[in-house]
């Protein structure tokens, strides 16, 4: 007969402790007052019995019967930590101790990032909903500032389209061995052995916002037909790197969706940590709020803190004639908008109080500029024209990119459509920046540190 238990290493008295007891070690002959003996080799602890040996199976008296207990202290629990997670495997040959799956992974992931950050190897990134790259773009300029290199091992993005424009415009980010998905991320395998060094998300946003639940007539983000289950996937991959980036609209982080994300990676011995970053803050002309979440492991949360992801100082957010485009007053894309004008009307005849948002040149800044800003809805903010009353046009796409201070770079050769969309779902560029560079800090801190490169370098 054979016995697996997984339990964790214990204190007593100062002293890291493994205590084993009960009638499985009888039925597999370790029996009270049975000499054993107990030799460790690297993070393997083994126990068996020795007629020569002087530790002995101890007892407890439990009733009316006699349990054997064998209490292992001291330089022979060296490898393991306090708290940390255990399997113990009994047999009649013996009793072998090691880490635990999750455990052994854990350290290899830890040992793999401080290898390659020796070597002057870039991490290992894994993008899940890719999009067009901004959110990656925006990481790996940051890590690179903080002297980290990056490539992306594996995107995944359902959209051709968007992949497409991120493949063109940012050849950086990916390298001969990136794999590159188009798919829906429940389709695609999570259950391989692959590992990485950062994972980064910008999880589907449309049940959680509160625009998404008015059209949606959901009262939960879980209810979303699509995105609703998108937590679940994701969560399939976050165990499998060291560091974990989500983004998301503020008010993810109340949703039961997250909570799950946020329970199970602490759980798995990360440390989530959250912070909402405003574009004003960020020098951005879009006063757009986003959720930014970093979990780590444990030994490397000790050195991260999310506060430090704050604005460069002195930055100034540039009035909106600093970053228009020169649009000529016979282009097509100053139009009346007829059919806004009279909604306009109707509503505040209803009472409603329904006003357009027009800016000019002056302006300070607008509100937030989604996905769907080609399709030119009412509550989108527009440009006025100067030299007309009536006439008023969109952003165009490189101005709706400056808004949000994201390279124009990143939407070269797309169509206005696909880059108001991916545009309107992404970040503001300079905030994940930021993020990136203190990720990356932190990381060439844990490497360099006497006491990691003693414990997880090669």
């Amino acid at each position: 007969m054979k016995f697996l238990i997984n339990t964790k290493i214990g204190l007593n008295r100062g002293k890291k402790r493994l205590w084993l007891e009960g009638v499985r070690l009888a039925r597999c002959g370790f029996n009270v007052g049975a000499n054993i003996a107990v030799d460790a080799a690297g993070d393997k602890l083994t126990i068996k019995r020795d007629a020569n040996a002087d530790k002995i199976v101890s007892k407890r008296k439990k009733r009316e019967e006699y349990l054997p207990i064998i209490e292992i202290t001291g330089s022979k629990l060296d490898a393991y930590n306090v708290d940390e997670n255990v399997r113990v495997l009994i047999t009649p040959k013996g009793i072998i101790v090691s880490r635990t799956t999750s455990d052994t992974a854990k350290k290899e992931m830890l040992s793999q990032l401080v290898n390659r950050v020796k070597e002057g190897k870039p991490l290992r990134v894994c993008s899940l909903f890719h999009g067009g790259g901004v959110l990656d773009s925006a990481i790996h300029d940051g890590m690179s500032n903080a002297g980290i290199k990056s490539k992306i091992a594996l995107a995944v993005e359902c959209e051709s389209a968007y992949l497409d424009a991120s493949l063109n415009n940012n050849p950086h980010l990916f390298d001969e061995n990136s794999v590159v998905i188009e798919s829906k991320v429940q389709y695609v395998n999570s259950n391989n052995a692959d590992r990485y060094d950062v994972i980064s998300m910008g999880i589907p946003c449309t049940g959680a916002s509160i625009a998404g639940k008015s059209k949606n007539k959901i009262s939960a983000a879980e209810q979303h037909a699509e995105a609703g289950t998108m937590f679940h996937y994701a969560l399939n991959f976050a165990l499998k790197a060291p560091i974990v980036l989500i983004e998301n609209v503020v008010e993810y982080e109340k949703t039961l969706s997250f909570s799950v994300i946020r329970s199970v990676l602490e759980e798995q011995g990360y440390k989530v940590q959250t912070k909402v970053v405003n574009g004003n803050e960020f020098g951005a002309f879009e006063n757009r709020n986003r959720l930014c979440a970093v979990a780590m492991l444990q030994e490397l949360a000790d050195l991260f803190d999310i506060d430090e992801i704050v604005p460069d100082t002195n930055i100034q957010v540039p009035l909106l004639g600093e970053l228009m485009d020169d649009v000529p007053e016979d282009s097509t894309r100053w139009k009346t908008f007829q059919y806004i004008i009279d909604k306009e009307v109707r509503d505040k005849m209803a009472g409603k109080g329904f006003g357009r948002t027009l800016l000019d040149e002056n302006s300070k800044y607008c509100g937030v500029v989604g996905r769907l800003y080609h399709k030119c809805r009412s509550s989108e903010p527009y440009i006025k024209a100067k030299f007309d009353d009536v006439l008023t046009r969109l952003f165009t796409p490189n101005e709706h990119a400056r808004i949000k201070t994201i390279p124009n770079r990143l939407i070269n050769g797309v169509s206005d459509t696909i880059a108001h969309e991916i545009l309107g779902q992404s970040v503001i560029f300079n905030a994940f920046v930021k993020a990136g560079k203190v990720i990356g800090e932190t990381i060439s801190n844990f490497a360099n540190s006497s006491f990691t490169s003693f414990k997880y370098a090669a």
